[in-house]
């Protein structure tokens, strides 16, 4: 009986992961300072500029990455963050592993997460239009008609909180409940794949091991 393949492929490009080291400390700290210049201002001119400071860095940040989803390579590019069919059911799968908390099995992909993978693209957009708001709120620009910019900014920072939470919550589960090394592929680029080999045999005797490319290609692997 042949046993899995373990492969270790490269799918994070290092911009990529600079850019999403980045924008999480930026955002982990705009949480925080916002955080308290909302609801506890007596602070807020304590922690102004690491606010400010934290906004520069989601600011460059973000424009990187966003540069590379349009000319840099591979899983950089904005393609892959978009939904198709197939795409689209294997986030159902996702989900369900998450509902069932793990009894159903994780499907397998290659690089971006089927379920988070159109939900970064909402997050680039959250994220450019708090930007916005911050900057014309600096300028003492509160209002444009009728849509108050201080509100749209506390919704933002509510979005923003609630993504944080939940990507967390998802980062560990995969890391406990699946076999890629989601965490650290985030550090070193790296991910781990488990390639089951064929369960009958073709003609000839010849074992044919599913290829890694096709995982990469489609998302998926055969069960």
């Amino acid at each position: 009986m042949q046993q899995p393949q373990i492969h270790r492929r490269q799918v994070w490009s290092k911009t990529l992961r600079w850019c999403h080291w980045g924008m999480t400390l930026a955002v982990l700290v705009l949480l925080f300072t916002g955080w308290l210049i909302a609801w506890a201002p007596e602070k807020a001119a304590s922690v102004n500029d690491a606010h400010y400071a934290a906004a520069a860095i989601l600011i460059t940040a973000l424009a990187i990455r966003l540069w590379l989803a349009f000319f840099g390579q591979g899983n950089d590019l904005l393609k892959n963050l978009l939904p198709n069919r197939h795409l689209l059911l294997q986030g159902w799968k996702v989900l369900r592993a998450y509902l069932s908390l793990g009894k159903i099995p994780l499907p397998k992909w290659y690089a971006h997460n089927p379920l988070w993978a159109p939900v970064y693209l909402l997050l680039f957009v959250v994220l450019w239009l708090q930007i916005a708001s911050g900057l014309l709120l600096l300028n003492q620009v509160t209002l444009i008609g009728d849509l108050s910019l201080r509100q749209m900014h506390v919704l933002g920072f509510q979005t923003l909180a609630l993504f944080t939470l939940l990507h967390l919550s998802a980062s560990f589960f995969h890391d406990a409940k699946g076999s890629g090394a989601d965490i650290s592929a985030m550090i070193n680029g790296h991910r781990f794949f488990i390639i089951e080999p064929p369960q009958h045999e073709p003609a000839g005797g010849k074992a044919v091991i599913y290829p890694l490319d096709n995982l990469r290609n489609s998302g998926n692997t055969r069960k």
